[in-house]
């Protein structure tokens, strides 16, 4: 659920905060972010279970997986009610 809550938060967010002629670049880049990121964490994932083991792997993704919110919860995001407006945004 917190899954589907995050992605509705950050689509809208950015929908509203973009112009509407820049909507697909985001967009695609978003994806590319995101999506082009799972190969790299796979093979990242491949070489530290060769390396300390399947267990201590998954302990480090367990670890790494549980920061993931750091970057949304530290930033001035957290405390922004409405989105920025105007010339300057």
């Amino acid at each position: 659920m917190s899954a589907v809550v995050y992605n509705i938060t950050q689509v809208s967010f950015r929908q509203g905060l973009c112009p509407p002629g820049l909507l697909g670049r985001m967009n695609a880049t978003m994806r590319f972010l995101v999506w082009g990121t799972m190969p790299l964490c796979g093979l990242l994932g491949g070489v530290l279970g060769s390396a300390i083991g399947v267990r201590e792997t998954l302990l480090v993704a367990a670890a790494g997986g549980s920061l993931a919110f750091l970057p949304v919860f530290l930033p001035p995001l957290r405390r922004m009610r409405e989105l920025p407006s105007g010339p300057g945004l």
